[in-house]
């Protein structure tokens, strides 16, 4: 039903004050009586004090108009609104399909669930930045949809962000986002997002495989370090084979379409993924300890050793001094020791080798275990950390191991084009059981495989290939239902109010009004010296 709004209530009641004008100007200003001819005028002095104490209102035609008048002015100054409801219209749904979705493997088992929610008035949208609509014709063309789907080796998306831009893009209707739980797409904390937006996770293919590394052992035989991902974490194999003469194709179990590229530096090739060069150097070590930490010294060596038949380089173990010539660029440097690193070495990480050593403090007393969930592939005994550094993170760091209680054991933070890592404890049975556990060289070689030119997978966020999955209950998520357990329909929702300023309509009726006030006010004027004369 139509209504009336004030926009400024206040002006209008004060204006409402004049209303006292024109009762005051008729209750003072009489008009003057008829002139009566008599004998005796001693009774006027009489008749005058009367008149006076007999104030009444005269002319009521012409005082409703003139407080009309007012009324129509004050009303004005206090902004009037005509609101008017709009019939009710539904609300039509979205459902964001991530680019993982659009997999030919993958959509034509969701299509019938999917053409069901479109009879419903739901729009299809891909859920990557612009949120663009996905057309009818091209959803019946799978063709088209696969072009849909961001290049191979591209940067994911960052799923967090991109679901509070639909929520901020499309207010007051339901949202539904259907997409995969890789790790790669969820960065941080879950932010807050409304009770419309609903998320479900489609099954994926169970795995990626891909080439990480490559080391020319010698002149005749390769070395092929080839990573895979599932759901439970990464694992690395190594594959021996003969190196070719020529350019041509290479038959790896896994990856299809290798190729192998003669030149100064040889490279493989697999169709969407980068090239990665064959390394002929050795990866070069080199460990430097005080007396202080000498076992810390002879755990971390004896881990290198174990390590070495699982590398696709060559490995060179090297014990230096401070002041080593450190020409040979060396790709790891392991400083164990309080004293600080010296530049020469800090130069080297900048320019792109990896630094790693252990804090300075002893550390506070804890109880805790290393949590390995994703680290390693096979259970394995738990490794106790006994004194830790327990001083704040700086932002810069980014944590690689954590206690199971979430706090900080092994920090990475960039340096350049390389990187330093920062223990914060010690490789000794007094702080951590570690060094005594498998778990140190499975880690190690875990750092050593990944942390290189070709296969960052510790930077600033997980790298593409990452298959391991966000657990449902942080993520918040549902699983994929079929089409007999989705809503029946859209619901309907009000439209916004119009809203029609008629403050002008208003100003008329009072110029209309005052006109017809002055004309009827100039026919009194006429007709009373008539009566005054008669």
């Amino acid at each position: 039903m139509p209504t009336i709004l004030l926009s400024d209530a206040a002006a209008g009641w004060l204006a409402l004050l004049a209303l006292a004008v024109p009762v005051a100007i008729h209750l003072w200003n009489r008009r003057p009586g008829r002139t009566v001819p008599m004998g005796s005028v001693r009774w006027l002095q009489a008749a005058a004090n009367r008149r006076l104490r007999n104030l009444r209102l005269e002319q009521l035609a012409l005082l409703l108009l003139r407080t009309a008048i007012v009324g129509l002015v004050a009303l004005a100054l206090a902004g009037p609104q005509w609101q008017q409801q709009r019939p009710a219209r539904p609300v039509r749904g979205l459902v964001l399909l991530a680019p993982e979705v659009l997999h030919p493997e993958v959509l034509p088992g969701l299509r019938p669930t999917l053409d069901s929610l479109r009879r419903r008035g739901y729009e299809l949208r891909q859920f990557a930045p612009n949120f663009r609509l996905i057309s009818a014709a091209a959803w019946q063309q799978p063709d088209s949809l696969a072009l849909l789907r961001p290049a191979t080796g591209a940067a994911p998306d960052d799923y967090w962000l991109r679901a509070r831009q639909a929520a901020d893009s499309f207010p007051g209707r339901p949202l539904r986002v259907l997409s995969g739980a890789a790790l790669p797409h969820f960065r941080g904390a879950r932010p807050t997002l409304p009770a419309r937006l609903t998320w479900q996770t489609v099954p994926l293919p169970d795995s990626s495989a891909w080439l990480a590394q490559a080391g020319q052992f010698s002149p005749d035989s390769l070395r092929l370090l080839v990573g895979s991902s599932q759901e439970e974490g990464t694992t690395f194999r190594i594959v021996r084979l003969a190196r070719p003469r020529s350019s041509g194709p290479l038959a790896v179990a896994g990856l299809p379409g290798l190729r192998y590229q003669t030149g100064n530096l040889a490279k493989l090739q697999q169709a969407g993924q980068p090239e990665v060069v064959v390394q002929t150097e050795p990866l070069r070590v080199v460990l430097y300890a005080d007396s202080r930490h000498a076992a810390a010294a002879r755990y971390l060596r004896a881990a290198l050793q174990a390590v070495a038949p699982g590398l696709a380089r060559p490995l060179e173990i090297r014990t230096v001094t401070p002041a080593a010539d450190l020409s040979t660029s060396p790709d790891w440097l392991f400083w164990l020791s309080d004293e600080p690193v010296p530049a020469a070495w800090l130069a080297r990480a900048q320019r792109g080798g990896h630094l790693w050593q252990e804090t300075a403090a002893v550390g506070a007393p804890v109880v805790g275990r290393l949590h390995l969930t994703g680290l390693l592939p096979d259970a394995t005994a738990p490794v106790e950390v006994l004194r830790l550094d327990t001083s704040r993170v700086p932002a810069s760091q980014a944590v690689v191991w954590q206690t199971g209680a979430g706090q900080p054991v092994l920090l990475r933070e960039p340096a350049g084009r390389g990187s330093r890592y920062l223990l914060r404890t010690h490789l000794q049975p007094a702080a951590t059981s570690l060094p005594e556990t498998a778990a140190l060289p499975t880690l190690l070689l875990h750092l050593l495989r990944t942390e290189s030119a070709d296969a960052p997978l510790f930077a600033a966020r997980p790298a593409p290939t990452e298959r391991r999955r966000l657990d449902a209950r942080q993520l918040g998520a549902a699983p994929w239902q079929p089409v007999r357990r989705l809503p029946a329909q859209s619901r309907r929702q009000l439209p916004p109010p119009v809203l029609v300023d008629v403050r002008a309509w208003v100003v008329l009726a009072a110029l209309l009004l005052f006109a017809l006030e002055r004309g009827l006010a100039y026919r009194r004027s006429i007709v009373s010296p008539t009566l005054a004369t008669a």
